[in-house]
């Protein structure tokens, strides 16, 4: 599964072990193999260097496991009130009547989220087809493969927005779900969600929404109007990633749910544990991210977020100028903090700057060069990563 490189020894597993201090030397010398986001010199990825008091609870939490909430009843506690800051984030006022059963679970991000939203969905309905978008994450294809669902991919829009009235056309007997997206991998664009919410409760069809990337940048920009989380009639499931945008350690997804006890639908049994039933896709979870993502969701608060979202947002549109006056358009003016160029060859300039030190990164619907603005890039940075693309373009 993992074949060795013809240049390397087999690593053989010493019967005495060898020395802290020699086991520490060759930790650093992988660590220093590895890039690393404090560099400010990866423009591809939606991860970024977690906060300082994001890291400080992650070590304190490290043997934490919530695959037995009884043995860390504190960690439990903190998972209860993270998803209770993400559903009051994401449009849920659990004080409302109707609104008692809403709650949600801590997972690895948005994959997992995924994967459980449409697990629970097929056993409540039965039912096989799943309808999403052209612009979905990988993970989708995953899911459904899975779980033995098919998929009906909706087509785009001029702004690569899912096609609502191709929504519409695609329903049938045997559809499970849909699924939209609040801030596409590959463009950073958000589909029409309250539009497709009230086309799928008016059929009385699940919408799950992928906000792994948008679930925390939408709520936090000034100019952004549209209802894409649970305002929006119909949407029964979000997916949120505070490893992303929500500065936390990786990995920290999270499920939140409507109704959180349609999660009795994927329960099995689990006697020797502290629980009767397992209801999550992860027997041992990592549990060390929810003290994170707790931690600096407490700690910097929505202000704290409408900052660290408005600088990321600045230097977007600070790339934005730059690169048109180089000639290259955004494929749509960005929503987020996820810019795309229209390029005909992205992976030759994407390879030729990794020649450089830079880590860009290239959508493919339609070719582009795609750039994500996270908070360890710096407007400085920008500007010279900005003089290197000029030489190699």
């Amino acid at each position: 599964m993992y074949p060795r490189p013809k240049t390397m020894l087999m690593m053989r597993f010493d019967y005495s072990g060898i020395p802290y201090q020699d086991v520490m030397t060759e930790l650093m010398a992988f660590y220093d193999k590895d890039l690393h986001y404090a560099d400010g010199r990866i423009l591809g990825s939606m991860c970024t260097s977690p906060d300082s008091i994001s890291r400080e609870a992650h070590s304190l939490f490290m043997e934490a496991n919530l695959g037995n909430p009884g043995l860390c009843a504190g960690t439990a506690e903190m998972e209860r009130r993270v998803i209770e800051m993400l559903m009051d984030l994401l449009g849920m006022d659990t004080s409302l009547p109707g609104n008692e059963n809403a709650g949600g679970q801590m997972m690895s991000g948005g994959t997992e989220a995924n994967i459980t939203a449409l697990w629970i969905v097929r056993n409540l309905t039965g039912k096989k087809e799943v309808i999403f978008p052209e612009s979905a994450h990988f993970s989708l294809f995953k899911a459904v493969d899975l779980l033995g669902m098919r998929p009906k991919l909706v087509p785009l829009t001029r702004e690569y927005r899912a096609d609502v009235q191709k929504i519409h056309e695609l329903l049938g007997t045997n559809t499970a779900a849909i699924v939209g997206i609040a801030g596409t991998t590959e463009l950073g664009q958000v589909d029409p969600i309250e539009e497709i919410g009230k086309l799928a409760g008016d059929h009385g069809i699940s919408l799950h929404v992928d906000a792994a990337f948008g679930g925390f940048v939408l709520p936090f920009l000034d100019d952004f109007n549209e209802v894409f989380d649970f305002r929006a009639k119909g949407v029964d499931t979000m997916g949120v990633d505070p490893h992303k945008m929500g500065l936390a350690t990786i990995p920290a997804g999270a499920l939140l749910m409507r109704d959180s006890t349609v999660q009795q639908r994927i329960a099995v049994r689990s006697p020797y544990l502290t629980t009767e039933k397992n209801m999550s896709l992860s027997g041992t979870r990592n549990s060390a991210s929810v003290a994170a993502a707790y931690a600096v969701m407490r700690g910097l608060g929505r202000e704290g977020y409408r900052r660290v979202t408005e600088r990321c947002m600045n230097n977007t549109r600070h790339l934005t100028r730059k690169l048109r006056k180089m000639g290259l358009e955004p494929v749509i003016e960005p929503k987020t903090n996820v810019l795309a160029v229209r390029m005909e060859n992205p992976l030759d300039v994407v390879r030729e700057m990794n020649r450089k030190g830079w880590v860009l990164s290239r959508a493919t619907h339609p070719p582009s060069l795609r750039f994500v603005v996270m908070p360890h890039v710096s407007r400085e940075q920008i500007d010279r990563m900005v003089e290197g693309l000029e030489e190699v373009i």
